[in-house]
């Protein structure tokens, strides 16, 4: 059970897999992968303290992952001028996907604390 908070370090390879498999970076797999990595925190945490560190680890891996898989993309397919540009703007969408997950997520593990009277 201890090591299932390092699976929110898939989204560090997931950019990089699903672009190799189906060709395009936009996919509702991606999508659906953080939003489970997200109710996988949310069930598994014990307090809100390991809640939001297991959250905050996978947010920083989905901006982590994007900004690797643009550096990759930029220096190694495409040297276009608005490579970096889409980078960002994939980063940013995936990013507000992946807090508004933990900002739910820690809303539900606050209430589900207080019902059990550990605070």
């Amino acid at each position: 059970m201890k090591y299932l908070k390092w699976l929110n370090l898939i989204p560090l390879i997931m950019f990089f897999i699903v672009d190799k498999l189906r060709g395009t970076l936009i996919s509702r797999y991606l999508l659906i992968i953080i939003v489970v990595l997200g109710v996988i925190n949310m069930l598994i945490a014990k307090g809100v303290k390991e809640y939001c560190i297991s959250s905050l680890m996978l947010v920083v891996s989905t901006a982590a992952g994007m900004i690797l898989y643009t550096y990759y993309y930029y220096y190694f397919v495409s040297a276009g001028p608005e490579t970096p540009i889409f980078g960002a703007a994939i980063m940013m969408v995936y990013g507000f996907i992946a807090l508004a997950v933990a900002a739910v997520g820690t809303v539900v593990v606050v209430i589900k604390d207080k019902k059990d009277g550990k605070q």
